[in-house]
C-alpha cells in the first residue's frame, strides 16, 4: 500500500515537469517563467514594474489561495497532520509511518500513511507536494496528463481530484489541496471502497489535514 501511495506521489510532480518540456529556463529542476526587466536612469538594468502576481497563463487556469498556510512545522513531521482523535474517525488506531528521506521524499515531498484497522482494508495518506513549487498551478499545468482530473474546494481552499491512471473503481483516489500558491498537499484513500466511496474518505482524510492546518484540528 505505501509503495502504491509512493506511486501517485511522484506521478503528481513527473506530469508536471513532462507538461513543462517547452519551458524555456530552469530553477532547481521546475520550469520557471523569464523575468522581464527594465532600465533605471542610470542605464542598469532593474526589474520591471509591473505587478508581480501571475498571469493567468503562468497559472494554467488554477484557483488563487486567498488565505495561505504555513505548513512548515510538518514537512519535518507530516504524521502530525492527523491527530489521534481525528485518526479515530478513519478507524485508524495504529501510529502512522513518516517517508520524510529517500528519493520520494526529496523529489516529491515528505507525506505520512496509516493503515486502518484489517477488517476495514484501507490505507490513508497525507503528503506535501514540496516537488512541485508553484502549488496548484504545477498541477493545473500538467492536467492533460491526468486520465482524471476535476476541480473542487476542500473548505474553502481550492483542490482538485487527479490521477492518472483513474483506479478510483479499484479504490484508490487522490486530491490535491492548494494551501498557499507554493504549496499544496495531497490526500488519499487506497482500499476497498467504489469510486464514489474511495474519493469521499480522500476528501475527508483531506478536510481533516485542512482543520490542523488551519489550527481547528
Amino acid at each position: 500500500m505505501q509503495g502504491r501511495l509512493a506511486g501517485l506521489v511522484v506521478g503528481l510532480v513527473t506530469f508536471v515537469l513532462m507538461a513543462a518540456g517547452g519551458c524555456t529556463s530552469e530553477a532547481g529542476g521546475n520550469p520557471t517563467p523569464q523575468p522581464t526587466t527594465g532600465v533605471s536612469e542610470s542605464g542598469s538594468e532593474e526589474p520591471s514594474s509591473e505587478s508581480s502576481a501571475p498571469s493567468e497563463d503562468e497559472t494554467y487556469g488554477a484557483p488563487a489561495v486567498d488565505t495561505p498556510l504555513d505548513a512548515t512545522a510538518f514537512l519535518t513531521q507530516p504524521c502530525a497532520v492527523l491527530s489521534q482523535t481525528q485518526l479515530a474517525a478513519f478507524d485508524v488506531s495504529r501510529p502512522g509511518i513518516p517517508t520524510t528521506t529517500g528519493a520520494v521524499a526529496e523529489n516529491a515531498g515528505p507525506f505520512c500513511t496509516w493503515h486502518a484497522n484489517p477488517d476495514l482494508g484501507s490505507t490513508i495518506g497525507v503528503g506535501f507536494l514540496t516537488g512541485n513549487k508553484n502549488g496548484l498551478s504545477d498541477t493545473y499545468r500538467g492536467r492533460g496528463q491526468f486520465e482524471y482530473f476535476e476541480p473542487t474546494t476542500v473548505e474553502e481552499y481550492p483542490a482538485v481530484y487527479a490521477s492518472s491512471p483513474d483506479l478510483r473503481a479499484s479504490g484508490d483516489c487522490l486530491i490535491v489541496v492548494g494551501i498557499s500558491d507554493s504549496l499544496t498537499f495531497n490526500a488519499t484513500e487506497q482500499g476497498r471502497l467504489d469510486a464514489q466511496g474511495s474519493c469521499d474518505r480522500a476528501l475527508a482524510v483531506a478536510t481533516a489535514a485542512l482543520a490542523t492546518l488551519t489550527g481547528g484540528g
